[in-house]
């Protein structure tokens, strides 16, 4: 039920309008989230199109080996929704649709963290290293660009690379990048605004009779350098390896495990809402957070309102959930009264409402 603070007949025959209203833009929104692409051939695709779809929405490559989840491999029908043949890169594909409650609920009973739609912005520096000489990576069609954006499209991780341009090169250069100044880099990446920035070299090694390309990539989290290194035969194994280790680590931190036993009850406020069509895209915009089952639009007034929301979360991997979508702006976090009604639930937090 809503409750309004404004209430006559014209806002109350306005709202029942908007609420088919859909038109809501998200930030670092990872679309086609339950859908893969399985090589036509495949006798296994069924099985292979749901292992590629966990793999997205968990962040971790080795999930099909959980046991409850991998039990369900003898029988994926009921997860398949709809596929279709495709070409790809002179490939035959099939895409397939999978159920994305399904999914979620088979995630949900193994105990493994969901990782939404809404993902962190990720800026990747990229120095290769050849022949001795040391280079930023710019072109677009070089075969290591091709098979990054592949990988992290894979991996459902959303990436930009800079533009170095004058404003870059100014700032940063290719040896801050290998080194890992960290003052440099982020001096140079604050015009990008992004919620992760990655500083990446490759070059090539001899092991054995094999020589293997090597990509190191570090970030900074919480204070701390975290490194890593992967190596592989050729270019799009190296990046898949890559995007495969940095979807664990942020998986990690940001996906959030669904209580199978219990559902909260939160409030959330959001202000600087001067439209019904605001308060309504506010609303959408809170039912599509992974694990909240239900909306409630509780009050409105002087531009703002609280929202009544029943999840399957806690109430720090909401906010987590919700600090990518680039449409809210995290006012307070403090658990505070709002009222002097006592019956009032205090909010979780508070957002700032921004029109994209």
């Amino acid at each position: 039920m809503i409750k309004l603070m404004k209430t006559n007949g014209l806002w109350l025959g306005l709202m029942l309008f908007f609420c088919s209203y859909s038109s809501v833009a998200n930030a670092a929104k990872v679309e086609n989230l339950y859908q893969a692409d399985v090589r036509s051939s495949a006798s296994n695709w069924q099985q292979l199109a749901l292992e590629q779809v966990l793999i997205r929405v968990s962040g971790r490559a080795d999930v099909a080996e959980h046991p409850v989840i991998k039990a369900e491999f003898n029988q994926v029908s009921p997860y398949i929704k709809q596929f279709t043949s495709v070409r790809l890169n002179d490939e035959n594909l099939t895409r397939v649709v999978l159920d994305a409650t399904r999914v979620n609920r088979l995630l949900q009973q193994a105990d493994v963290a969901i990782w939404g739609e809404l993902r962190p912005d990720t800026l990747i520096w990229l120095v290769e290293q050849n022949s001795g000489q040391r280079e930023f990576i710019t072109d677009a069609n070089n075969e290591l660009i091709k098979q990054l954006s592949s990988a992290f499209k894979q991996a459902g991780l959303p990436f930009m690379l800079p533009l170095y341009d004058m404003d870059d090169l100014i700032n940063i250069s290719v040896s801050d990048v290998w080194a890992g100044f960290w003052q440099q880099i982020n001096q140079a990446s604050a015009r990008y605004n992004t919620d992760v920035t990655v500083a990446t070299t490759i070059d090539k090694v001899t092991e054995g009779n094999n020589l293997l390309w090597r990509l190191t990539w570090q970030r900074q989290y919480e204070g701390r350098i975290i490194r890593e290194q992967v190596t592989a035969e050729n270019e799009a194994v190296l990046m898949q390896s890559f995007a495969k280790s940095l979807a664990k680590q942020l998986a990690g931190q940001y996906a959030s495990v669904l209580s199978v036993q219990s559902s909260n009850n939160v409030i959330i406020e959001v202000e600087n809402l001067t439209s019904l069509t605001d308060l309504v895209t506010v609303q959408q915009l809170l039912q599509q957070v992974v694990g909240v089952a239900q909306v409630t639009i509780t009050s409105f007034s002087d531009d703002k309102a609280r929202y009544s929301l029943q999840t399957a979360i806690a109430s720090e991997g909401l906010l987590n959930a919700l600090q990518f979508n680039k449409q809210f702006k995290l006012q307070t976090a403090e658990i505070t009264e709002l009222a002097i009604d006592s019956r009032v639930m205090p909010a979780l937090a508070t957002f700032r409402y921004l029109r994209l």
